[in-house]
Formats: structure tokens, C-alpha cells, sequence
């Protein structure tokens, strides 16, 4: 029963996509967004190359959709079966290798990969389950990941640590959706004879695609290596947290270092001589805050400086104070001072 609906699934397919050919779109998308990402991130990085891998991919799978349902080429079947337990798993890979700690053992998600492409050879009837499962996993741990928090990536510039959290964020969403979207079109083939199903995916699937390899375009690392860092095998006493602070502070004064825009946590911790965890560990203890918070207060305190002893625009005193946009600037002044940088300066001058 469950082949004679996947078999009318694939069918429902072929027809929306003969109509709708919008994965056409998505591979022209994905296309151009690859380019970019290429053309603008160092490409020697492990990172930013998993992540060139995961936008080409996602073009590759969305250019085969649209040939295998919306042009009859059924022979590309075998090649999408191999390519979609690679998409979630590289995706995980690639996020993953932002958080600095990438060992040999890091790479068990080929291991998923293998199993997948083993079933579909040996038992397909395990090949459909095993890739539900493949999706709703990796969608899972990316979601895991994301609740982490930004301070984990360790090799992204602190500014965009953020933005990478969400793009991690939304792609275990998309991977999760992904799976459901399939459970969903199987229930409709059951209960509706599948009327719905193929306008459906046509639209969703399409989504998924652009959503993810979007996603994927904000993954970068600063320039860094991504040579591993060991982590104390003990937690850190209070008055190593301290001498961390200390040095943090001696550092940004000596050398300005909070106020370069490709600031990470691991250049930071490379300059002090300790793991990523430590140092991000001693200031959420010591200052209750976040490392991108605690930069960007010392931030702060350099764009007050300016504000009351230059004329310069407000635009051009957050670039010279570190931040890659003014829409962060303004949010960050606000958190610090309660008082947008117009306002302070105002007060300043009154004062």
C-alpha cells in the first residue's frame, strides 16, 4: 500500500511541475547566491567551503527536481536518491564546523549518509523511513545547536554571530518542515486521494530549497584558521575568571582590538593563549553577559567618546567603533546607555 502512494505521490509531481516549474526559479537563485558567496569569503577556510558545498548542492537537487517532475527525465531518480541524505547532513557538517571544536569523530554524519545510501541500494523498503528519519535528525540537532546560543560559534565574526544563529536556526526548521511536508502528502493520499498534494509541494518544496541555501549564504567564518582549540578538562576558579577579565580589558585598551569589525571569540582567545570556552565562560560568569555584549560595551564606550569629541555623523562613528551596521549600533547604544546616540550626544552637549 505505502509503494502504490509513494508511486501516485511521484506522479502528483510530475503533473504540478509541469505547471509550475519553480524550482527553475530556485536553481537561478541559488546560482547567482553561490557566486556571491564565493566571490566574497575566503575560500580557504574548511568552513566557508562546506558552505559553498551546501548552496551548490541545494542548486544541484533544485535543478534535478525540476528535470525529473517537471520534464520526464526519470533517469535522474537514482542520482536525487544519493544526493538528499548528503543536503541535511552537510548542512549540520557546515554549521557545526563553526563552533571551532571539528575533530575526526565530527565527520559521523557520513556515516548517515552511507547508511541511507545502503538501504536504498539493499532494502528499499527501508530506503523512505531512513530518510524521514535522516531529516527530522539533523534538523534536530541543528535546532539544538541554535539554543546553544551565539557564544558556541567561536571562528564568526562577534557581529554576525547572531544572524548565523538564526540562518542555523531557520535551516533545522526547513529540515524538519521538509520531513513533515512528506508525511503530510502521504496522510492526503490516505484521506483525500492526494487533491492537494501536488500544488502543495510544488510551492513548499520550492521554499524549503530557497530558504536553506539562503540560509546558507550568511555561514562565514572570520579570518582565521579552524585548527582546533583542547578545552580545560576542569572548570575554571573564579580568580582565573578575574586575571581573563583583567587581560580582556588590558588588551582592548593597549590594542584596540574590540574595534575591529572581524572581531571572533576565537581570535580573542588565540591573543590571550586559552581555549574559546574559557574565555567566553569567564565572562558570562564574571560580567552575566555575553561575549558579543561584553564587546560591544567596550564598543560603546569608544563611540561615546566620539560622539562628544567629534562631529562626525553617527554612521560613520559606528563603523570607526566596530560595527558592520548602524541597525546594530542603534540597538546595542540603546541596551547600554538607555539612549538612542542622537540623544546622548544631545545630552552631552547640554551638559
Amino acid at each position: 500500500m505505502i509503494e502504490g502512494i509513494l508511486r501516485a505521490i511521484e506522479a502528483t509531481k510530475a503533473r504540478a511541475m509541469l505547471f509550475v516549474p519553480l524550482p527553475l526559479f530556485a536553481t537561478f537563485l541559488l546560482v547567482l547566491l553561490l557566486v556571491r558567496f564565493v566571490l566574497r569569503r575566503d575560500m580557504g577556510l574548511r568552513a566557508h567551503q562546506l558552505f559553498a558545498a551546501l548552496i551548490g548542492l541545494y542548486a544541484v537537487q533544485s535543478l534535478l527536481t525540476s528535470l525529473r517532475w517537471g520534464y520526464g527525465f526519470d533517469r535522474i531518480t537514482v542520482l536525487m536518491a544519493i544526493l538528499a541524505p548528503v543536503l541535511p547532513a552537510l548542512a549540520y557538517l557546515a554549521y557545526r564546523t563553526l563552533s571551532g571544536r571539528f575533530r575526526g569523530a565530527s565527520f559521523w554524519p557520513l556515516g548517515v549518509v552511507i547508511a541511507n545510501w545502503t538501504a536504498y541500494a539493499a532494502m528499499p523498503a527501508l530506503a523512505d523511513p531512513l530518510i524521514l528519519i535522516t531529516y527530522l535528525g539533523f534538523g534536530a540537532l541543528l535546532l539544538r545547536l541554535y539554543l546553544r546560543g551565539a557564544d558556541h560559534l567561536t571562528l564568526p565574526a562577534i557581529n554576525g554571530a547572531a544572524e548565523i544563529r538564526l540562518a542555523m536556526g531557520l535551516t533545522g526548521v526547513m529540515l524538519i518542515a521538509s520531513a513533515l511536508t512528506d508525511i503530510y502528502v502521504i496522510y492526503d493520499f490516505i484521506t483525500n486521494e492526494g487533491r492537494s498534494a501536488g500544488a502543495f509541494l510544488s510551492v513548499v518544496q520550492t521554499v524549503f530549497v530557497v530558504a536553506i541555501g539562503t540560509s546558507a549564504v550568511l555561514g562565514r567564518s572570520a579570518a582565521t584558521s579552524d585548527t582546533d582549540t583542547p578545552e580545560p578538562s576542569v572548570p575554571v576558579a573564579s580568580e582565573a575568571d578575574s586575571d581573563i577579565l583583567d587581560r580582556l580589558d588590558d588588551l582592548f585598551t593597549r590594542e584596540r582590538l574590540h574595534l575591529s569589525e572581524d572581531l571572533s571569540l576565537r581570535r580573542l582567545a588565540r591573543r590571550l593563549g586559552v581555549p574559546d570556552r574559557q574565555v567566553s565562560n569567564a565572562i558570562n560568569r564574571a560580567r552575566v553577559m555575553s561575549v558579543s555584549q561584553y564587546v560591544n560595551e567596550h564598543r560603546i564606550k569608544e563611540a561615546c567618546r566620539l560622539l562628544r569629541e567629534t562631529d562626525d555623523s553617527v554612521l560613520v562613528i559606528s563603523l570607526a567603533s566596530g560595527f558592520a551596521t548602524k541597525s546594530n549600533f542603534n540597538r546595542e547604544f540603546v541596551r547600554v546607555t538607555g539612549q538612542t546616540p542622537s540623544q546622548w550626544r544631545a545630552g552631552g552637549e547640554r551638559a
